[in-house]
């Protein structure tokens, strides 16, 4: 009896010793930050868990039917429309060549969204994916569970893609006569590059048209795969000069730590007192929220302007495009004049 007495208190010990140290964290602004709150609305289109940093050009959400659905479609590049559906798709597969398809749908687990990053696990692949995003660009890292052969597909909805030898680049028709483009490299070199047509793989190198789609094959046992790209609506060669600017010669962790930093410069400029973590975190959310728009389309002090689709110089001056004037200049406006005075917005690098 006394030994169990004993296991008893040893375990109460060891949790309250657990407790405590979990109330000595120091939460920042960021950690209060839930993206998955809003996601369902009864009236209004929801508000989309979005990974993005304050005010930038590169922002993705996870894509399925509503945020109650058990499955995801493939996994997003950009989204370049508020709450609509992204440009390009990225979907990841082990096993039979033959069940391949221009975008995978996955059962999933263990999601988490932060505002600078999101993991989720692929339930039938048995895949862990890691994202970080920085303003122009990002990095998705693999790891995978089985020994099949890897095959990546890469997606452009509506447009071309080609594979150079080195990179998948190409661009996605949009409205308004406008384009977005995609630098997309891998770390390691495929084996072999195909077109993936009407559900089946062919020779070539370059996709047209609806659902052009390349896919990469990396060899069996690939345990670790990371791929980095960039995004631009100037070229596709600015694409690649945004993704050397902010992720080249870095690590997942790196432009996961440096998004976080951003996001608690942004957050912090109102600092709170008293009240529970969840009032916390009803604020922080809805003060990241004001963050998701304008965006700042300049690309080292050039932007495309959808208006008569020309290139311009900023002359300086960062474009915020995207600002929903509907009723945003009620307290948005006067909110972002209050907590930044000198810019308005934070600036991008490189802009």
């Amino acid at each position: 009896m006394k030994k169990y007495i004993l296991l008893f208190m040893l375990i109460a010990f060891n949790v309250q010793v657990a407790f405590s140290w979990q109330a000595d964290v120091v939460k920042e602004p960021v950690d209060f930050v839930n993206p998955y709150m809003g996601n369902i609305s009864h009236l209004l289109v929801p508000t989309f868990p979005t990974v993005h940093l304050p005010n930038s050009m590169l922002r993705v959400y996870p894509e399925r039917r509503d945020f109650t659905e058990i499955r995801i479609n493939g996994l997003p590049l950009v989204v370049t429309s508020h709450r609509g559906s992204s440009a390009f798709n990225l979907s990841t597969f082990q096993g039979d060549a033959g069940e391949l398809k221009p975008v995978m749908v996955y059962s999933y687990d263990n999601e988490k969204i932060m505002p600078y990053a999101y993991s989720v696990y692929l339930g039938e692949q048995q895949a862990h994916v890691n994202f970080g995003v920085s303003h122009q660009s990002a990095i998705y890292d693999f790891t995978y569970e089985k020994d099949d052969e890897v095959y990546l597909v890469v997606n452009s909805r509506n447009g071309t893609i080609t594979w150079d030898g080195t990179a998948v680049s190409g661009y996605q028709q949009l409205a308004s006569n406008t384009r977005i483009y995609l630098y997309f490299v891998p770390e390691v070199q495929p084996d072999e590059v195909s077109v993936l047509k009407d559900a089946e793989l062919a020779e070539g190198t370059e996709a047209t048209g609806r659902n052009a789609c390349l896919v990469l094959r990396f060899p069996a046992k690939t345990k670790k795969l990371t791929v980095r790209y960039g995004i631009s609506f100037i070229e596709a060669l600015q694409a690649k000069k945004n993704m050397e600017r902010e992720v080249q010669g870095k690590s997942l962790a790196e432009v996961q730590r440096q998004g976080r930093d951003i996001w608690n410069e942004a957050l912090g400029r109102i600092s709170i007192e008293g009240g529970s973590d969840d009032e916390r975190s009803v604020f922080y959310t809805s003060l990241y929220r004001c963050f998701e728009r304008p965006v700042s389309i300049s690309e080292d002090g050039r932007y495309f302007s959808a208006f008569d689709q020309q290139v311009h110089s900023d002359n300086g001056e960062p474009f915020y495009t995207d600002d929903w004037i509907w009723d945003s200049y009620r307290a948005q406006h006067p909110l972002r004049i209050l907590i930044a005075q000198t810019k308005g917005l934070l600036q991008c690098p490189g802009q």
